[in-house]
């Protein structure tokens, strides 16, 4: 396999468990009820990733706000994942700014941190 895919590969991976984690805690906010389905293990049940999408039609009105939430912040994993894959794309196109990148003579010599001697 290519590196890019390889990346993709491993960014996808850290998403569904991303995803997966989510899916977990909306589960244990509500104590795992047996409504919401999924593998039985003891008192607490395991959900495939992202199945916290199909509870919102068996909550009240009140409590959809949590699905909502979960849905959101498993968008913004998405896109900070996409931003990180955007940018690891673009390689070392882009110059370095500020303590990101490495100074150059020429960039100490203006500084004017050499003093006279340029030592």
């Amino acid at each position: 396999m290519t590196a890019p895919i390889v990346r993709f590969g491993t960014l996808l991976l850290v998403w569904l468990a991303a995803v997966f984690a989510i899916t977990e805690l909306t589960g244990w906010l509500f104590a795992w009820p047996a409504a919401f389905g999924g593998l039985r293990v003891g008192s607490v049940a395991l959900y495939g990733p992202g199945q916290f999408l199909a509870w919102r039609g068996l909550l009240a009105p009140g409590h959809r706000w949590i699905v909502d939430g979960a849905t959101l912040v498993s968008g913004a994993c998405a896109l900070a994942l996409a931003v990180r894959a955007a940018l690891d794309l673009r390689g070392k196109q882009a110059h370095g700014f500020g303590a990101g990148r490495w100074a150059t003579r020429t960039d100490v010599r203006r500084s004017g941190l050499l003093g006279r001697s340029g030592r």
